[in-house]
């Protein structure tokens, strides 16, 4: 029988390979004599005094680097802002900063990245590089009374009240001296390019790495109805309230555009592009491929037991063609336990831990990775497995139930196999979910 689960693993890093930012980038930008070229329209460089590159976010390097190979010395200097520390090297400056939570290097990253941008000139040439993971990355608070520890706890209380992503980034918005459009109002004088790399719903700018760059919609009164409908008001740390009752909280910026100046937005790569290379790379193995379009945000759970019931449904025609289901995304994960793993981990310990218990043998496996090469606090991407995997744990005493109370699915997969491990791969455009049948 063909091991699905090498099958699985092959599409998984096939598509990795091709969606690497490098050659993406390098079909939307090049560079001909003195003229740099955006999908076809030309800048010509002679009119700009100086070329800087900033990035903030996971794939800020990988994207910093590819600028700097097509523009070479033209880049007179940059800050790229990231999480780890990448085997590149660039021209630019790089500050590794707090992920998932901020830490003083966020916060100097923020103060350089308003430095970098207040000695810009009209005729400077920005080239923005943003991705996700910047929320954290790069912080600056709006009032200097605010400290990195009232960030901190401001960060525990938001994700912990119940409010959506919407309404927690809204909060934080209004708190920054970056976000919600802050630092592109700073460079609105200047001359811009700004690169995206989506790790967010399709088309949602406005939302990686809590939008540092463009016009923002939201408002101050929905920032307040926030706190009131949450009870917030006594939670939250004492400076934030002080700011907010001293009534110094100005609205995000709305519409700017400095007369003479470029604003140009390319959105490189998202989601629904690994979905399409995966599918593609199952297609050349022989898979009829399914594709998801539920962009599953609910709890894994529902979201993997949609998917097996989904699956199971190809074959009630009585094909016996290979199949293979592609899902987008990233599924919640609630964490009680206190072990080592991740979304994409637990997703496949609950699938695989499903299929066996309804006698389904080897012949599907599931896998789940992120594209960013981590998953939650674990050294993996993700993992494969199948029933049989379930099954030769419960013969040398590994419960998967346990496993999965404690959120320790990479301890399961490091003593049953399972685990793939990439490395930080300097892109990140969310997870990817492939349920293979034969």
């Amino acid at each position: 029988m063909t091991n699905l689960k090498e099958q699985a693993k092959s599409i998984f890093l096939e598509t990795l390979k091709n969606i690497q930012l490098d050659s993406t980038i390098k079909k939307r930008l090049w560079l001909d004599g003195n003229r740099l070229f955006v999908d076809d329209s030309p800048l010509d460089l002679r009119d700009y005094s100086e070329v800087l590159v900033i990035g903030l976010g996971k794939a800020s390097v990988s994207i910093g680097a590819t600028f700097e190979a097509i523009l070479g010395d033209r880049v007179t200097r940059g800050i790229l802002v990231t999480n780890r520390k990448a085997q590149i090297h660039t021209k630019s400056e790089v500050i590794v900063a707090g992920h998932p939570l901020p830490n003083e290097d966020s916060i100097k990253a923020g103060q350089r990245l308003v430095q970098l941008i207040g000695s810009c000139k009209k005729d400077s040439l920005i080239l923005f590089a943003i991705s996700g993971g910047g929320s954290s990355l790069v912080e600056l608070p709006l009032s200097d009374t605010i400290t990195l520890e009232d960030l901190r706890e401001l960060n525990r209380v938001l994700i912990s009240c119940g409010a959506t992503i919407r309404e927690i980034n809204i909060v934080r918005k209004h708190l920054s001296a970056v976000k919600g459009g802050r630092l592109g109002y700073l460079a609105r004088h200047c001359q811009s390019l700004a690169f995206f790399v989506s790790d967010v719903n399709p088309g949602d700018l406005r939302s990686i790495a809590s939008n540092p760059l463009l016009r923002d919609d939201a408002t101050f009164d929905e920032f307040l109805a926030i706190l009131k409908d949450y009870d917030l008001a006594d939670r939250i740390p004492a400076s934030v309230s002080n700011l907010i009752s001293s009534g110094r909280i100005p609205p995000l910026p709305g519409e700017w555009q400095s007369e003479g100046s470029l604003h140009t937005n390319v959105l490189l790569l998202e989601n629904a592009d690994a979905v399409s290379a995966a599918k593609r790379a199952a297609e050349a193995r022989g898979f009829r491929v399914e594709v998801d379009q539920t962009n599953a945000e609910e709890e894994y759970q529902a979201a993997a037991d949609a998917l097996i019931d989904r699956l199971l449904a190809t074959r009630q025609t009585g094909s016996e063609e290979r199949v293979c289901l592609v899902s987008g995304g990233e599924v919640a994960c609630a964490v009680s336990g206190r072990g080592f793993g991740g979304r994409n981990q637990e997703f496949v310990l609950y699938c695989a831990a499903r299929l066996a218990a309804r006698g389904l043998g080897e012949r599907i496996a599931v896998l789940s990775c992120g594209t960013d090469g981590i998953d939650g606090n674990s050294s993996a991407v993700g993992a494969v497995a199948d029933a049989g995997l379930i099954k030769a744990g419960v013969e040398v005493g590994l419960d998967a139930s346990s496993f999965i109370a404690e959120n320790s699915s990479t301890q399961f997969f490091s003593e049953a196999g399972g685990l793939i491990v990439t490395g930080p791969t300097g892109n990140n455009v969310r997870d990817l979910r492939l349920l293979l049948m034969v």
